[in-house]
């Protein structure tokens, strides 16, 4: 069973200047992370911001930002919610604002979690409570507590109180909604999620659009594919998986500028690198090894190209047509 998160919010005046953890390190990792990525080692540079609100998680505390002092009790008046997923920076704040932002005064829930990685808690007193992962976990499921276990008991306390959820990250954020999308553990007809410029995806097969044949076992790994070690939340088939996300609503947003083989975080190691060169390529190939594996059109996935937009998740969900899938029907 997934932990239960119990909120509170800290006295902080103000989540975009207080709640800052200094110090602390990123030396160490940055070996493990410049081999699956274009500058990597951006990923070990510790986190200054920290989210102002708590969750209680299995004996640790999980931080969020988010536009109410507390969820014990939604607001009444509140029907739908947005959870944003930050990328590889871990900068939760930055992508709360931008939300936020795109929604120009609608009256809707906004929630930021943030998965903190080891740099960002090491030999740091004040943040020996907060649940973090190592650099690459948390976008794939793994860790003490699974980042996907935190995401459903959220899910879970949100559907108590709202009718609608949309989750939705870009860049390593996207990347886990994908993975989430798929095996997570929620209602499908109340969650939209909405996927936007991730590095990679998960394929339920060895099938990779492009490749001559099917690829082999090392560029099938979890989280490129089902293969290897995966977290134990995921214990069903792909083609289980694969049935029951079609039936779940996905929107994918892909800038057409995000076109650079060269683009800094752009991960390029051969598991990423079989899914195309570019962000924009591997977004548009996936869709179409969807098509191709369903035998036809996807009735509740849509790929939607934004025209002039590269990956700039503010450019990305403040567009029409971001402002359209976090909130539109």
């Amino acid at each position: 069973m997934a932990p239960q998160l119990i909120f509170s919010r800290p006295s902080i005046a103000d989540p975009r200047t207080s709640g800052r953890c200094s110090g602390g390190g990123g030396t160490g990792i940055v070996s493990s992370v410049t081999r699956f990525a274009i500058q990597g080692e951006m990923q070990a540079q510790v986190i200054g911001e920290i989210g102002p609100l708590r969750a209680k998680c299995g004996g640790w505390e999980f931080p969020l930002f988010g536009n109410v002092s507390s969820l014990e009790r939604v607001p009444t008046d509140v029907e739908s919610a947005v959870v944003v997923v930050h990328g590889a920076l871990r900068n939760a704040g930055d992508y709360f604002w931008i939300v936020e932002e795109a929604a120009c005064g609608r009256r809707v829930l906004v929630l930021a979690p943030q998965f903190l990685t080891a740099v960002d808690v090491r030999g740091r007193a004040e943040c020996r409570e907060l649940l973090h992962w190592e650099t690459e976990d948390w976008k794939g499921g793994f860790g003490e507590v699974s980042s996907f276990e935190v995401l459903d008991a959220l899910l879970r306390r949100l559907l108590d109180g709202v009718r609608r959820v949309t989750v939705a990250g870009n860049s390593a954020g996207g990347q886990f909604v994908n993975r989430y999308a798929a095996v997570g553990n929620v209602p499908d007809e109340r969650v939209r999620f909405v996927v936007a410029n991730p590095s990679t995806y998960l394929y339920f097969d060895r099938v990779r659009p492009g490749v001559d044949g099917l690829v082999g076992a090392e560029r099938d790994q979890w989280r490129y594919g089902f293969g290897g070690a995966r977290p134990e939340y995921v214990s069903e088939s792909a083609e289980y998986y694969f049935e029951r996300y079609l039936g779940r609503d996905v929107v994918y947003l892909l800038g057409e500028e995000d076109a650079d083989p060269g683009a800094a975080l752009l991960e390029v190691h051969p598991a990423a690198l079989a899914q195309g060169l570019t962000r924009f390529e591997r977004g548009v190939r996936y869709y179409e090894y969807l098509e191709q594996k369903a035998g036809g059109s996807l009735e509740r996935h849509r790929l939607v190209r934004l025209a002039g937009v590269g990956h700039d998740a503010r450019d990305v969900f403040t567009s029409a047509q971001g402002v359209e899938a976090l909130f539109g029907g």
